[in-house]
């Protein structure tokens, strides 16, 4: 037995509390400067209960930079990510790049100042394949899924038949529209799509859409394999024709960026994402 729900602050940012009756964890946490309102919603939702884990799909500042704010409010809560998240959010640079975006993603929804805790961000528990996280009468298996990031898990209950996926699988982008989110390998993303095809899936968790039930799981994983064929075979053929390097993002943005898209990713973000798919697409790996 098990309940999921948005706890994210805003659009973009959000964040997913997994209830079990003996146990509670957050999947991904959002921005920095929305992380007191998130709070308020796990609080709510928790009452006097401790929340034991935030569970990190990957490194990027939208998913992991209100998990150092969790801390403040549950000491004991356990941060968990890849290995290679933990590495990352052990950098200088990282946390500083995470700031900036933070603060871009600040104004564009109208907020000013706010606590920044990126200083103390780190993973506690580091993952891999295989490890397991205990919440009591749901076990969750980490699986990794590279391709979105180096650093993208997700976690799988066998007996739930229940997935808390990763954006490497894609991103909603309009019924029946799978945008592709392979920022450093188109083959580790179709992989981990089949993959996760291949699974017995009654619930499927995407960090920005939220729980897909029954024939919607199949329905979703059938369609971002075709989305991330058809775009990169799109893409191709646009080069193929002597398409220029901003008229083949072009291509893809008319494709992708919708009005489902833009409620959760600032135009500036996407474009940032494209101009590294895009090449994945005309790549041979």
């Amino acid at each position: 037995m098990f309940t999921v729900t948005n706890v994210g602050a805003v659009s973009g940012g959000e964040a997913f509390l997994l209830l079990t009756p003996e146990k509670a964890a957050l999947l991904d946490s959002g921005y920095s400067f929305c992380a007191p309102q998130m709070l308020e919603n796990i609080s709510r939702l928790l009452g006097p209960r401790e929340l034991d884990y935030v569970l990190l799909t990957h490194s990027h500042y939208d998913h992991a930079s209100g998990s150092i704010y969790c801390k403040s409010r549950w000491p004991g809560a356990t941060i968990v990510g890849s290995r290679h998240t933990e590495k990352i959010l052990s950098k200088d640079s990282a946390r500083d790049l995470m700031r900036r975006l933070n603060d871009s993603a600040a104004r564009l929804n109208g907020q000013g100042q706010y606590l920044d805790c990126l200083k103390d961000l780190r993973v506690d528990r580091s993952v891999a394949e295989g490890d397991r996280i205990d919440l009591g009468s749901l076990q969750l298996q980490v699986l990794e899924m590279p391709g979105h990031t180096r650093c993208s898990i997700g976690f799988y209950a066998e007996q739930e038949r229940l997935l808390l996926g990763c954006e490497t699988l894609g991103v909603l982008a309009g019924p029946d529209l799978v945008m592709p989110c392979c920022l450093v390998s188109y083959n580790l993303t179709l992989q981990a799509i089949e993959r996760v095809a291949a699974l017995p899936l009654q619930y499927l968790l995407l960090p920005h859409s939220g729980l897909l039930e029954g024939e919607d799981c199949a329905r979703f994983l059938t369609n971002a394999h075709y989305w991330l064929e058809e775009s990169r075979r799109r893409i191709r053929d646009a080069a193929a024709g002597g398409g220029t390097e901003d008229e083949l993002l072009q291509v893809f943005k008319d494709i992708f960026y919708t009005p489902q898209t833009q409620q959760v990713q600032p135009e500036v973000a996407f474009d940032l994402n494209a101009s590294y798919i895009v090449p994945l697409l005309l790549k041979d790996e």
